[in-house]
């Protein structure tokens, strides 16, 4: 029972910087995960104001209609005000002879008040765009024989939820990674209980390390890279020490003994061994040149 306690603490001692590390990063993942939330749902929100309901009221070629009524929609039922853009053209009829060119138009709305209006030209410019309140309008558009009109009205629903759509979009990216980020900051409190300080710094420098290595893509650590982290007991425990070579003692030309100098053979002395005998002999006691000198203080 007691080594079986003892090799149960040995490895929750042993796991416990990993838990801390991976509660760091649990952490770091949630964080990540709420700022991608809040730009991602603020920019969803941003394309879908800019979308359009798009209704036609008339169209070039078609004979047009008087009136046209079409519904304003009050969206989350809060009353809020739709922008609204009516694109507005006319021209004359190639193959119709025009009574007059006088364009006009108005809008009202479910009360019968008029929102608005305009009277022109053919050719002349009968855009516009407007604020609605919710609810029913009607659109009459007077022109002579022979002039052709085209109206189209575009209503941005969702504009004018804007501000509080930005408010509902961010409250969601940050209350959804909300639990995750609690939870692994109490993982990691109750690991920290648990680690050394030491222990835990160690650890994280080797995490260090294995990430400038996966940045130059390299496969195993040297000796040499792991001293900034290990400070002086890596110097200490290095497997091999850099020496600098010492050079030989050199002797001085006056300590080297005098050679005596062999004989040259003598031009009529052709085939015969006279010249070549060496007058000195191998000392097996001269290994180096070192060992010349060492002689030579013996015989003093």
């Amino acid at each position: 029972m007691g080594g079986e306690q003892l090799i149960e603490e040995e490895n929750q001692t042993t796991s416990a910087p990993v838990k801390l590390m991976e509660a760091k990063k649990n952490k770091q993942k949630a964080w990540l995960l709420m700022f991608f939330m809040l730009v991602g749902l603020n920019a969803s929100w941003a394309f879908a104001q800019s979308l359009t309901s798009d209704i036609e009221v008339n169209k070039e070629g078609i004979e047009h209609q008087t009136t046209e009524a079409f519904e304003v929609p009050d969206m989350m039922l809060m009353s809020k005000q739709v922008p609204v853009k009516i694109i507005c053209s006319s021209s004359l009829d190639p193959e119709k002879i025009a009574n007059s060119t006088n364009v006009s138009w108005k809008l009202s709305d479910s009360r019968g008040k008029i929102v608005h209006s305009f009277n022109g030209k053919v050719g002349e410019e009968c855009s516009t765009e407007l604020l609605l309140q919710p609810g029913l309008h009607r659109m009459t558009t007077t022109v002579e024989y022979g002039v052709q009109i085209e109206q189209t009205v575009k209503m941005q629903v969702w504009k004018g939820l804007s501000k509080e759509g930005h408010i509902a979009a961010s409250m969601m990216a940050l209350l959804f990674p909300l639990p995750a980020i609690l939870a692994a900051h109490r993982r990691g409190k109750v690991a920290d209980q648990d680690v050394p300080i030491a222990r835990a710094r160690r650890y994280e420098d080797w995490e260090t390390l294995h990430r400038e290595m996966e940045d130059r893509d390299r496969s195993a650590a040297e000796v040499q890279d792991l001293n900034p982290y290990l400070g002086k007991q890596a110097i200490v425990d290095q497997s091999y020490v850099s020496t600098i070579p010492i050079e030989e003692e050199k002797p001085r030309a006056k300590d080297v003994p005098d050679i005596v100098p062999v004989s040259q053979p003598k031009a009529d002395s052709a085939g015969t061994m006279e010249g070549l005998g060496d007058p000195l002999s191998a000392d097996d006691r001269i290994k180096r040149v070192g060992d010349i000198y060492d002689l030579m203080k013996d015989d003093d």
